[in-house]
């Protein structure tokens, strides 16, 4: 999940937002839920006249759709207004270092049909075959209308994928293609679709503001521990990319300090990738921590030996996250089984409040994250969407 500049990438087909006011109202029915005309018009602050108009319009065009009329005290019974879950679609790739997952998701974000492969380490070449192959199963399924209502495609993709050949064990050479690839552009291309991508933490974050933070902070600091840790930063229910699209890039934080050689990065001891490494050199089936309820003992004793590094050094990123950053909460995810997450940060609770000073800071709130193993293909499936309807313009 190492952040690089070039994880922006867009195809040539362009997008065009739709109209601000159509965006406005969507966005207040997709916060808020159901809502009538007249709540429309007072919470947009436009004419009602306006508000009507637009909202006969997008009951039209089948994006949104009318429930049951509600007879008030006084006046009109009022008809209130949702997303129609069918009125658009997407599809959603998450390329990691060990599995594929390619979905379709609704216009209330919710996937419909999932597709995963998994491999020992993304060959290019495999991955293209791959995510063409399982989008044209997808799009297969889908009657014509359904297919014309797919906005757009988009992709979570951990970064410079060809810096990482060694570190997931992949033979010497065998990645190196990674470096001069445009997989965006590639689907694009197939299918006639504007491809955008992000990095694959980012896409997880971006989940999480979409369809987590139930507590609806304002601003947190977002940890994902995948095969490799990432992260993102979350500020007024926006992703924050930064200056050159490296916010939140944890996985390159220092972890000590050095006066000679090259200081470990967090990634190197807070990573899956090697409590992936520990459960196969003992025989162990390493999809015991994404999956099985009880992992039984040898993976419950590798875990915690893994824990008992992994937790502190995490520890340490979110005390100095919150310095720098001064979030509402810190947003803990992992493609772990849940059980195994809510372990994971018990133990890096324990490890901050145990072994720093937090003078100076205010209280951290470490909060676990709400859509684990499937973070990063949601965020996907989200993208194209915001890229038509998002209120802000950094899709």
């Amino acid at each position: 999940m190492p952040k690089d500049e070039k994880t922006q990438s867009t195809s040539k087909v362009q997008n065009s937002l739709r109209p601000y006011n159509e965006r406005l109202l969507i966005n207040l029915i997709r916060t808020d839920g159901e809502m009538s005309k007249a709540d429309l018009t007072r919470a947009s602050g436009l004419s009602a006249q306006t508000a009507t108009v637009i909202v006969n319009r997008l009951v039209e065009e089948g994006l949104l759709k009318a429930g049951k009329a509600v007879k008030g005290k006084v006046g009109q019974p009022s008809t209130p207004y949702s997303l129609n879950p069918e009125g658009a679609l997407s599809i959603g790739i998450k390329v990691g270092r060990r599995s594929l997952e390619v979905a379709s998701m609704s216009f209330d974000y919710k996937i419909v049909k999932r597709l995963v492969k998994r491999y020992d380490f993304p060959h290019l070449e495999t991955i293209k075959r791959d995510v063409l192959s399982n989008i044209d199963a997808l799009f297969g399924e889908m009657s014509q209308q359904q297919r014309d209502k797919v906005v757009g495609i988009g992709m979570a993709i951990p970064d410079d994928l060809s810096a990482w050949e060694a570190t997931v064990g992949a033979p010497a050479g065998e990645m190196a293609d990674w470096a001069d690839a445009d997989l965006a552009n590639d689907v694009s291309e197939a299918f006639g679709l504007p491809v955008k991508s992000l990095n694959d933490a980012s896409a997880a974050c971006l989940a999480e503001i979409a369809l987590g933070n139930s507590a609806r902070h304002a601003c947190f600091a977002y940890f994902y521990i995948g095969t490799f840790i990432g992260g993102g930063v979350a500020i007024g229910g926006q992703l924050f990319n930064g200056q050159h699209n490296l916010a939140g890039a944890i996985a390159s934080l220092p972890i000590a300090a050095t006066s000679s050689g090259v200081a470990p990065q967090l990634l190197e001891g807070a990573s899956l990738h090697y409590l992936e490494q520990a459960a196969n050199a003992a025989g162990l089936n390493e999809e015991s921590f994404y999956h099985d309820d009880d992992i039984g003992a040898p993976c419950t004793a590798i875990f915690h030996e893994w824990l008992e590094n992994a937790a502190p050094q995490i520890a340490f990123a979110a005390m100095s996250v919150q310095a720098f950053l001064d979030p509402d909460a810190i947003v803990i995810d992992s493609s772990l089984h849940p059980k195994l997450t809510l372990k994971l940060i018990d133990k890096i609770r324990t490890a901050i409040s145990s072994h720093y000073d937090h003078r100076g800071l205010a209280q951290l709130n470490i909060s676990a994250g709400e859509n684990g193993l499937s973070a990063r293909a949601i965020g996907s499936g989200i993208v194209p969407f915001l890229s038509e309807f998002s209120l802000e313009s950094s899709f």
